[in-house]
């Protein structure tokens, strides 16, 4: 969808025409300027020209777009290629734009490199001989990478911290805009593009103008219009309609359509799978996608780009979003564990090293004594990590969270008795243990199996692991209560810690050993946190039930999500760790209130 209201049309000269009237020989100067002119009006013969890249139709419309307006945002499907067009468009930008300053964000320092390795990508290609003269001096930090070129830069940063609100440049690149918090959009990001970027400049100008007019050389209404050459790029896949992203869209849109000509300075491109070349698209995963359409709205939003209100989901997108702590409030995603707080653990392992096998899954959920609910407060996810790997983040999780239940899938229980002869736990003098708690008894056999658990759980000597089995009694209880605890608010998601400055502050300077973590520094632990808050409830809004050909019911991914084999599939471990956890909240508090006669013995007297 291309938004082309009446009050954008304007009389432009055909420079291409204009060109093709030239006749003669023209000076070095001159030569050299209408040849800018000549790239600048044909997006697509100056990206093939510099990089050897030849652009879509629709690729050329959209640099267009953003050459031509201050915000634009593409709400692209899957496979479209947002990455690609904001790579092509930082470097034409450079190009024609001498001193340009780019800032490349987004919700974690590792999207806003993905953009940023691609250009490198782009850039280091056979036909990009041109291209890669335009750049000089590169540099990469733990917090900032940065590529000078033609005067200017194109720099990815983390938008969490200080640094963000102290950088200055000319355009903004949004990745992953949906997963933006919304008071950085307003408070950081708006204001950022408001503010003239060359001031200095400015202020000069003005006090020439004034110097001129006060000695009547000038009059008022000669003075120098200037205009905001600042730009702000969003790209993300469509969203929910309770979202801040349908928001953002909704007022761009209201923006472009109004009859004020001020509001013409905002693009948005709408782009389905439908729209590209038939070269660009995979017919086979389309329709593998689409088999699955009927009973899930996730196609119509990552391939046909369309907004939903999530209601079609067995977890509701909108309940979880409404259990969902607001940004910066707490209790957030912990790095360590609070003071006086209990937690509870889940595991899902997976033991199989290959990247494209399944999460080896933990989560941890903090427990709230008055109102017995948890909070979603910490996750682990890795996909082809070694035994050794996922044992000392066990380790990092129980010698920084009071965990006080463990409730571990039955078919990987073996995981427990690896980690307590494993080096770092024999070095904490870490011994873990199972008690016997069969948790999907009812009435008076719950009763007794309570009772039994509350005898043989021991904190003290480690004796807190349950092995569930994944019985099909199980999973739909199990499953069931989560989506009651969603629909009731009796489970929370944690707030993320990078949307709030004075949450960050304080977690960023919390000592933690990076190394046991796996991750390598501070900021990407953190972000990682924050990112799978989102990530987990992506997954439960996925879950499918379908009943069975026996009668019973399945909880399972769409077909065509199961059947992928690329290491960054659709998985739905951790939707499984939180089902596990949630779970386990339940069955703790059951439980510890369960009150056990204090002489439960009993001797046979033979008469």
């Amino acid at each position: 969808m291309w938004y082309c209201p009446d009050k954008y049309k304007k009389d432009l000269t055909n420079l291409n025409l204009e060109l093709l009237k030239l006749e003669g020989e023209l000076e070095d100067k001159e030569a050299k300027i209408t040849l800018a002119k000549f790239l600048r009006s044909n997006l697509g013969v100056a990206a093939e020209l510099v990089s050897g890249i030849k652009l879509a139709p629709f690729q050329e419309i959209t640099l267009k777009g953003f050459f031509n307006r201050n915000f634009s945002m593409c709400v692209w499907g899957r496979g479209c290629g947002k990455t690609f067009i904001a790579a092509v468009y930082c470097f034409l930008q450079c190009v024609f734009e001498p001193g340009t300053k780019i800032l490349i964000a987004g919700p974690t320092f590792r999207t806003a490199r993905f953009i940023f390795n691609y250009l490198e990508t782009l850039v280091d290609s056979k036909g990009a001989q041109l291209l890669a003269q335009a750049f000089g001096a590169k540099s990469k930090r733990n917090d900032q990478y940065e590529w000078k070129i033609n005067g200017g830069s194109i720099t990815a940063i983390p938008l969490s911290g200080e640094k963000i609100r102290g950088f200055r440049a000319n355009i903004l690149v949004l990745d992953e805009f949906l997963l933006l918090p919304e008071e950085i959009i307003k408070n950081v990001l708006m204001p950022f593009l408001v503010a003239p970027q060359d001031m200095a400049e400015r202020i000069k100008i003005r006090e020439i103008e004034n110097d001129l007019i006060s000695k009547g050389l000038m009059k008022e209404e000669e003075r120098m219009q200037f205009e905001n050459n600042s730009k702000m790029i969003a790209l993300s896949s469509a969203s929910y309609t309770f979202e801040n992203l349908f928001k953002v869209y909704k007022e761009w849109t209201e923006k472009i359509y109004s009859k004020e000509e001020g509001e013409s300075k905002y693009f948005i491109s709408q782009l389905s799978y439908e729209a590209l070349p038939e070269e660009m698209i995979d017919g086979t995963i389309i329709e593998e996608a689409r088999s699955d359409a009927s009973s899930h709205s996730s196609f119509q939003r990552e391939y046909c780009a369309q907004f939903t209100d999530g209601s079609d989901s067995y977890f509701s997108a909108k309940k979880m979003h409404d259990c969902t702590i607001p940004d910066g409030e707490e209790p957030s995603m912990r790095i360590i564990g609070q003071s006086g707080k209990e937690y509870v653990l889940g595991i899902d392992p997976s033991f199989s090293n290959s990247p494209t096998s399944d999460f080896f899954a933990m989560t941890v959920m903090e427990l709230d004594d008055e109102t017995q609910h948890g909070t979603l407060v910490h996750c682990y996810a890795v996909a082809g990590g070694d035994l050794k790997d996922h044992i000392n983040y066990l380790n990092y999780i129980l010698t920084h969270f009071n965990i006080v239940l463990i409730v571990i899938d039955n078919a990987g229980y073996q995981f427990i008795d690896s980690a307590n002869e494993s080096e770092p736990f024999l070095k904490n003098k870490i011994n873990l243990s199972f008690f016997d708690f069969n948790t999907e008894k009812e009435g008076i056999e719950y009763d007794r199996e309570l009772r039994q658990a509350r005898m043989g759980y021991n904190r003290e000597t480690g004796k807190i692991c349950i092995k569930q089995v994944f019985s099909t009694n199980f999973i739909r209880k199990a499953n069931e209560l989560l989506q009651a605890d969603i629909d009731h608010k009796r489970i929370w998601f944690a707030s993320r810690i990078t949307a709030d400055g004075a949450i960050f502050n304080r977690v960023s300077t919390q000592k933690v050993p990076i190394k046991m973590t796996g991750h390598e520094n501070m900021l990407d632990l953190i972000e990682f946190q924050d990112d799978f808050v989102y990530q987990t409830k992506k997954q439960c809004s996925l879950i499918e039930v379908k009943s069975t050909s026996k009668g019973t019911q399945s909880f399972d991914l769409p077909q065509h999500l199961r059947r992928s084999n690329s290491p960054n599939k659709a998985r739905k471990d951790n939707y499984t760790t939180l089902m596990l956890a949630n779970w386990g909240v339940k069955k703790y508090y059951d439980m510890i209130e369960t009150k056990v006669e204090a002489n439960q013995t009993f001797s046979p007297i033979l008469i």
